[in-house]
């Protein structure tokens, strides 16, 4: 049975997988596919990801007690952004990486 530190442990690297996987797929893949991929809409949901598994991961670092109504956020934007990225297609890596966090950080919001 996980404990409640390790689940911790592991929803903060999956808080900075999702950030680094959005980041490097927006500033990257994103920009240089054009088109859809940079939609004011799924472009600014990305970035919105990206900030909100960053500071999620800074929260749980703190150990602050203020971690459940954030992982619930993030795990909301996560997967808006997930369904985003599938939607679009051609970010399966980024919609995998949304859908990991998401799942995560909904367990540990609940704990």
């Amino acid at each position: 049975m996980p404990t409640m530190e390790s689940e911790t442990r592991h929803c903060i690297e999956q808080c900075l997988r999702c950030y680094r996987t959005c980041f490097e797929s927006a500033m990257t893949h994103c920009l240089e596919r054009g088109g859809e991929h940079v939609e004011t809409q799924h472009f600014r949901l990305m970035m919105a990801c990206v900030e909100m598994c960053r500071s999620s991961a800074h929260i749980l670092l703190t150990r602050s007690s203020l971690y459940r109504p954030v992982c619930r956020a993030c795990a909301e934007i996560c997967e808006q952004c997930s369904h985003s990225c599938d939607r679009i297609g051609d970010m399966q890596e980024c919609a995998d990486a949304c859908r990991s966090c998401a799942e995560s950080c909904e367990e540990l919001s609940r704990t």
